[in-house]
């Protein structure tokens, strides 16, 4: 037990001893410095601390051409990372952008003659090479770790890039409050170089040694345009797209908005509005850091579906500080707090969202897909950012709340809309698939539930599941691993009326039975449930049983099975700490394993009468098998009919 307790533990941050995933981790959070350190230098060549320049364009114009290329070149960069080295294309988009930011300075200078949109045309370059930087990284990332280790490794570089982005954005104010804009452009090509150093430390899987055969560009539109094929054929990558599409419409949106506020409600200059930013920075590594620690145990459907309705929420509190008759401090704080929240949300989501995508997608699709992710994205961000910063007579500042509103509509609505197509897709009932996801994640991260070997149970058909019993909360261990079916389980009648507890055991149609009479009725809905094909769930031991207690297996099992012809499916719970009080075992500290073995082979048993003898030797072959399922270091209660060598006698 103590050894499965370890091993989870261990294996939550086997990712810091990944050489690859390491390095790969560093280049990213450096390039996300890059990425941001020189927005408020490159704002403040256009004078914005001034009353009378209207902010809030100026940023969406700058944002607005930094994501073109990603519209106009992801095809072609995802058709690439699919044929070339990933690393190597990483390593010349950072090379390339190093020495762009040396020369922005000057490139900014030549582009001011060519109207409002001109001091931010340099930006279009280096988004051209950012364009090709992000599908070969998100590409490549799944290459380097272990299939269970999507969501924390996403978690960890969304978290780091979001601590660069922090640290870019108050180093950034910092910079344009006291130095030349130049100054801040030569930092920012020290961190390309350092991002492209780390990239080159990286020893390329075999996965990324594209093999001669397809670096050929026979085909290459109809390859590149393979992406959206596979896009528009697979629906469940469709909808995650679309999502993915939504937060990158509302999340500009938000970003430019803010230096607005900060200036005209909150009373703040460029420290303030980098403070702010850095803000939104803060609640990406928080959420980050959430979905690391929850890793596996929230799944990511669920985890995408909360984290929407969690970033309209907290844009609703943001937006709530533009129009509440408070003082500036006040209104500080609370716009402060729907920053940081909206950040937690939108990192999660988009964590989740990118694991999920990397799962699903196989490897020689991944990086067009991930260029079309790209594409999809980048159109939404450049309709939101084009809406704010194409008007050039409107104060668009005055409008900020009421945009910001907007977004938080538009989230809530799509969070709730995905959890109605969600639940009702499972086929479970909305009911029964929230109660199961709620307990699953409950499971998971509380207890570190584990399946060892394969879960054999099948989806469909009339089923008897039973195990030995070791605390009250073994029924939830074993629906955190059989969740994509109704487990009806024998419970103990008066729990089913418990507030919280009762409303998940009537979700699940648990079949309560009063304990001390001979009332018969369970019997008789177990057998109904049998024969509607329904599953059904008894501990054969009939109650809490310590570890080495003899006991007597009771015949409920072999009953039911014998008078349904219902298969019996034998698990064994192991880790979990033995408590018999009922409380007590929902709040202690388990790491239960659960090993599943194949349906009891009862056919020597059916077509005779069911008397005691034969319900006595099936039900000595059911606990047989589920005894065999023990770890050897497991202390399995033993029957009370079992000879010195602790086989049982039938």
């Amino acid at each position: 037990m103590a050894s499965a307790a370890v091993s989870g533990h261990q294996s939550h941050w086997a990712l810091l001893g990944n050489r690859n995933f390491m390095l790969l981790w560093c280049a990213y959070g450096v390039s996300a410095m890059g990425d941001h350190l020189s927005e408020m230098a490159i704002l403040k060549t256009q004078n914005i601390i001034s009353s009378d320049v209207d902010v809030t364009p100026l940023d969406a114009r700058m944002t607005f051409l930094f994501f073109v290329p990603f519209l106009l070149f992801a095809p072609l960069m995802g058709f690439l990372a699919d044929r070339l080295p990933r690393r190597g294309l990483m390593v010349v988009a950072d090379g390339i952008r190093f020495g762009l930011m040396l020369a922005l300075a000057t490139l900014i200078g030549w582009c001011s003659s060519m109207g409002s949109w001109g001091p931010f045309l340099p930006m279009m370059l280096i988004g051209v090479f950012a364009a090709m930087f992000s599908p070969a990284r998100s590409a490549l990332l799944p290459t380097l770790i272990r299939p269970d280790q999507l969501v924390q490794a996403n978690g960890m570089i969304g978290g780091l890039g979001w601590i660069g982005t922090m640290v870019a954005v108050y180093l950034g104010g910092y910079l344009a409050a006291h130095y030349e804009p130049v100054v801040a452009f030569r930092i920012d090509a020290m961190t390309f170089a350092a991002s492209a150093l780390f990239l080159l430390a990286i020893r390329a899987p075999r996965q990324d040694a594209v093999p001669e055969s397809r670096i050929g560009m026979g085909g290459t539109v109809r390859d590149m345009a393979g992406g959206f094929g596979y896009v528009r054929s697979h629906r469940r990558v469709l909808e995650l797209l679309l999502v993915a599409a939504l937060i990158w419409f509302c999340g500009p949106l938000v970003k430019c908005v803010i230096p607005a506020v900060v200036r005209d409600v909150y009373g703040g200059g460029y420290q303030a509005m980098s403070v702010y930013r850095a803000f939104l920075g803060i609640g990406f590594i928080a959420g980050a850091g959430a979905i690391t620690l929850l890793g596996n145990a929230l799944r990511s459907e669920v985890a995408i579906t909360w984290s929407l309705i969690g970033i309209g929420l907290s844009i609703a509190i943001f937006a709530s500080s533009v129009f509440l008759p408070f003082a500036p401090g006040t209104l500080a704080i609370i716009g402060a707090l729907g920053v940081i929240g909206a950040g937690a949300a939108g990192i999660t989501a988009m964590t989740s969202l990118e694991a999920l995508l990397q799962r699903i997608v196989p490897d020689h699709f991944r990086g067009r897909v991930f260029g079309v992710r790209d594409v999809v994205t980048a159109a939404a961000l450049l309709l939101a950012t084009g809406a704010l910063g194409l008007p050039q007579n409107t104060r668009v500042d005055q409008w900020v709340g009421y945009i910001l509103i907007l977004v938080a509509a538009l989230t809530i609505a799509a969070g709730l809309m995905t959890l109605h197509i969600r639940l009702g897709r499972s086929g479970l009932g909305r009911r029964l698939s929230f109660a199961l996801n709620f307990n699953e994640m409950g499971a998971k991260f509380l207890w570190r539930v584990k399946c060892v070997g394969r879960c054999t149970v099948p989806r469909h058909g009339p089923m008897i599941l039973t195990a030995n019993h070791v605390c009250s909360a073994d029924p939830l261990f074993i629906c955190s691993i059989v969740r994509f079916r109704s487990l009806s389980f024998m419970v103990a009648a008066e729990y089913v009326n418990w507030p919280i507890a009762g409303w998940f055991m009537r979700s699940a149609e648990c079949i309560p039975v009063k304990r001390g009479t001979r009332d018969t009725s369970p019997t008789k809905t177990a057998l109904r449930f049998l024969r509607e094909g329904k599953a059904v769930g008894i501990f054969i031991e009939g109650g809490i049983v310590a570890p080495g207690e003899q006991v007597e297996p009771k015949d409920g099992v072999s009953m039911l099975a014998l008078r349904t012809g219902a298969e019996v499916y034998p698990i064994h719970i192991s880790g979990a700490r033995h408590c018999k009080s009922t409380l007590g075992g929902l709040f202690a500290k388990h790491r239960p394993e659960i090993r599943f073995g194949k349906p009891v082979d009862l056919g020597e048993f059916r077509g005779k009468k069911a008397d005691r003898e034969t319900l006595r030797a099936a039900t000595a072959k059911i606990f047989s098998a589920i005894h065999a399922l023990a770890p050897k270091d497991d202390d399995l209660p033993t029957s009370s009919n079992n000879d010195s060598s602790g086989r049982l006698r039938s």
